[in-house]
This record gives structure tokens, C-alpha cells and sequence, in this order.
């Protein structure tokens, strides 16, 4: 019997597998249907409506943020600036398919023709459940926008500047090269108007392609990525030197920067100290070693240059890491880091790691040694524990707090522009029954019985009255 099921499920697993990643990934899709707009979502409608798109990033550029990219999709890709509520709920779809047609494109295009669509496309999908599975603030990137705009869509331009800076230099016909080159260009370009985190993992992935380049005297991959250092340099000094950084400063309540060098550098080692000693660092780079099967058939198409020593791949992943939280401990006295950032670091260690490993693969694949099967039995099922929990919580909040939580937001938005129709209207809300928090689908944070709370004034602004608190619970 045993041997009878073990020959079903080896002749059986693509199928197995896609149905557990389908059955993974179904609750925070259809979680999407009761996403409800937050905090900064509600910030610039007023500015759109006032100045037009433009005239709105000029001011965001002048006297908030020199984020240029960011900037201009939170104008003109937020619902709210259109007074569509109900849009954030497709945004957040969107932006989940959109992050595994980006993994998708990521390993069709490092593996070429050695992977079928099909096994891409459950790579891709796989690796967008992990992450999902892993990130700390599951709620801020696959259903927050603005901070799906601001920290993820740049994030995702980690994977495909460089893969477009390897096909133009790879690619032979003119039209395709030009392609390929324009996108590595305006991908670095919008890098460089994002955030400071993407910024620096970007310019540290360039520096090592010029890095290797130069080592091994390929002067034309070299002029390419030193090409797109510069540019990432010049465009990213606008966003860093913009004066909307400095009134920021002056505005923004949540940054205290360091007073002195050494208070900054203590919070970094307090801040690396969070980040390296959390369990889903420590993981990643042993559940990376689940896809050794794999090793034998991407091997041939890795492109001489990009043999790297593991040694070096993980000397870069962990500079990243640093680099990439030094902005933070700089200008937060915050700890741990914020959630949303780590988010992205945990996106860089997951897919970094797993190129890593690609990369210093022997120059003869065929000769890997395979995992023994104690070892790939424990770290599947690590793997599952850690997608079961997160894809439980998943089911659970779709069952039982989605929904009410989709309701709570519905009438309070009804009372808000209810009350919007009586001039300088102070509406005090009635207090609802606490849910449960997993951050999934319900923001950490909520309406509070402050009227100068952030949330309250961004939601009575937005909807025209003075003031909006929720009554104290008795």
C-alpha cells in the first residue's frame, strides 16, 4: 500500500502541488473583495482635485517628498482621487497578480527553455505564497495601496532592471536591444524616484554586475552597468535632495533623527540585531534548497559571468540588508524596523538567496549531489507549517472578520457623507465590536476617540466636515 500511494503521489505531484499552492493563494485573492482604503490613502485626493495631477506632484515634490515615481503613482493610480471607494479593493488583486506575473517573468527569463510554462508558472506562484507566508505585515503589501506603490512596485523593479540590463546585452537584433536597454533605463529611473531602501539594493546589484565585470575584463557588460550606476546616481540625487525632504522633516511627527553618529549607529545594531535573529531569516536560506532539483536543469542556460561564490552572492545579500536599514536607523528611533520595510528586506533575502544559489552552481550542474531525504522531508515541512499558519489565518479572517470588518468601514463611510452634506459637521461614531488581528486583512491600527488622530483627520478632510471621533467604549 505504502509503495502503491508513493508512486501515485511521485506520478501525481504537479498536479498535487498546484492544487496546495491554488489552495494557499485563494483566501488572500478573494480577501481582496473585502480590502477597505487607510490611513495615507485618503492624503492628496484634496490636492488632485485642487491643482490637477500635476500641479499635486509638484507640490508633494516641494513640500513632502522628492519620491518622484512614488509620488506621481499614488496621484494617479489611487482610486480615492477618482472618489472611488470601492477601487482599493482592485488594486489589491491587481497588484497580487501583478507580483507573480513578475516572479513569473523573473524565472522564465533566468531559466530560458529548460522550464516549462507550466512549472514557471507554478515556481512564480509558489514563491509569491512563501513570501506572502513569511513577510511580517502581510496586510501593508497585498492590500494597503499606498504602500503597495511606494515600497512593492519598486521592489519588484529589483528583478527586472537587471534582467533587462542581461538581455540587452545578451540580445543580438536591434529592436529587441533597444527594448531592452529602454526598460533597464526607465526602470532604473523609477527606482531612483522610490523609495531609499530600493534605491540602495538597486545601486548594490549594479555595483556588483560593474564589480564582476570589470574583474573579468568585460569591458562592454561593464559600460553598461557602470551606464545604469550613474543614472540611478544623477536621478536619485533629485529624489534625495528635493525640498520636500527637508519641510518633511519639519512635518512628520513619526521621524526623529539621530542626534549624533553613534546614537544612529546604536540603533543600527539594534535594528540588524531584530532583523538577523528573526526566524524567517534564519529559515530562508535552508528552504531555498528545496528547488536543488532544479539545479541540474537551469544550470546550462546561467550566463558564464554570472557564476558567483556562494560566499560572495551571501557577503551581498547581507551588505543589502545593512546598507538598506541604515536610512532608517538614521531618521526613526523606532524598534524594531517598520513593518513595511521589512517587508521588502525579507523579499530581498528570499529572492536573494535563491539566485545566490543559482549562481554558484558548478560549472557542471549534472554533479550535484542531492539533499538527502531526511533533510528535504524536515524542510518541507517547516515550509508547510509556515504556509498552513498564514494561509489558516487567511480562511479564518475570510470566514469571520472580513467581512464584518468590510461592513464596520461601510457604515462609517455612509455617516461620513452623510454628514459631509451639513456644514463644519463634527461626527462622533459609535464604537464597534473588536475583531480579531492576524494583519491580513485588518490594519493594525483603526479610527480612535482623538479627532487629531492621523487616520480621523485624513478621513474628515477627505470627506468634507470638520471632524470625525469615535465614541468612547463604555
Amino acid at each position: 500500500m505504502d509503495s502503491r500511494l508513493a508512486r501515485w503521489v511521485t506520478g501525481h505531484w504537479w498536479g498535487l502541488l498546484t492544487a496546495g499552492v491554488a489552495v494557499g493563494l485563494l483566501p488572500l485573492l478573494l480577501l481582496c473583495y473585502y480590502n477597505q482604503p487607510y490611513a495615507d490613502d485618503f492624503s492628496w485626493t484634496l490636492d488632485v482635485e485642487a491643482y490637477g495631477f500635476w500641479g499635486a506632484q509638484t507640490r508633494l515634490f516641494t513640500n513632502w517628498s522628492g519620491r518622484y515615481f512614488t509620488n506621481w503613482l499614488q496621484l494617479t493610480a489611487n482610486p480615492l482621487n477618482y472618489r472611488w471607494l470601492q477601487g482599493v479593493q482592485l488594486t489589491a488583486i491587481i497588484s497580487q497578480l501583478l507580483r507573480i506575473a513578475v516572479l513569473y517573468i523573473g524565472v522564465r527569463l533566468t531559466t530560458g527553455r529548460q522550464l516549462r510554462r507550466r512549472t514557471a508558472g507554478l515556481l512564480a506562484a509558489g514563491l509569491a505564497l512563501v513570501y506572502s507566508s513569511v513577510i511580517p505585515s502581510p496586510f501593508s503589501a497585498l492590500y494597503y495601496f499606498t504602500e503597495l506603490v511606494v515600497y512593492h512596485i519598486p521592489a519588484w523593479l529589483l528583478i527586472l532592471v537587471p534582467l533587462a540590463a542581461d538581455r540587452f546585452q545578451r540580445t543580438t537584433g536591434r529592436g529587441a536591444r533597444r527594448a531592452w536597454g529602454l526598460l533597464a533605463l526607465v526602470g532604473t529611473v523609477a527606482v531612483a524616484g522610490s523609495n531609499e531602501l530600493t534605491i540602495i539594493l538597486l545601486g548594490l546589484i549594479i555595483s556588483l554586475g560593474a564589480g564582476l565585470s570589470l574583474w573579468r575584463q568585460q569591458w562592454s557588460s561593464a559600460r553598461v552597468w557602470v551606464g545604469l550606476g550613474l543614472v540611478l546616481a544623477m536621478t536619485g540625487m533629485v529624489a534625495l535632495l528635493a525640498p520636500g525632504n527637508t519641510s518633511r522633516l519639519a512635518l512628520d511627527n513619526s521621524l526623529r533623527p539621530a542626534s549624533s553618529i553613534g546614537e544612529g549607529l546604536a540603533r543600527l545594531v539594534i535594528l540588524l540585531r531584530h532583523l538577523f535573529t528573526d526566524p524567517v531569516f534564519l529559515v530562508i536560506p535552508a528552504l531555498t534548497l528545496l528547488l536543488r532539483p532544479l539545479a541540474a536543469r537551469i544550470g546550462p542556460v546561467r550566463p558564464p559571468g554570472l557564476r558567483i561564490p556562494l560566499f560572495l552572492g551571501a557577503a551581498v545579500l547581507i551588505t543589502g540588508v545593512v546598507l538598506s536599514t541604515l536610512p532608517y536607523a538614521l531618521t526613526w528611533a523606532r524598534i524594531p524596523l517598520i513593518p513595511r520595510a521589512t517587508n521588502i528586506m525579507v523579499w530581498w533575502w528570499l529572492l536573494g538567496w535563491l539566485f545566490a544559489g543559482w549562481a554558484s552552481l558548478p560549472a557542471f550542474p549534472a554533479v550535484i549531489v542531492p539533499l538527502p531525504a531526511a533533510v528535504r522531508g524536515l524542510l518541507s515541512g517547516v515550509l508547510f507549517i509556515i504556509v498552513l499558519n498564514a494561509s489558516t489565518h487567511a480562511y479564518l479572517d475570510l470566514r469571520h472578520e472580513a467581512p464584518v470588518f468590510a461592513r464596520q468601514w461601510q457604515r462609517r463611510f455612509a455617516a461620513l457623507a452623510q454628514a459631509s452634506r451639513v456644514p463644519h459637521a463634527q461626527l462622533t461614531l459609535p464604537a464597534q465590536p473588536p475583531l480579531i488581528n492576524r494583519l491580513i486583512i485588518i490594519p493594525p491600527n483603526t479610527l480612535s476617540e482623538e479627532a487629531a488622530y492621523g487616520i480621523n483627520t485624513r478621513l474628515a478632510t477627505w470627506f468634507g466636515i470638520d471632524s470625525v471621533r469615535v465614541a468612547p467604549t463604555p
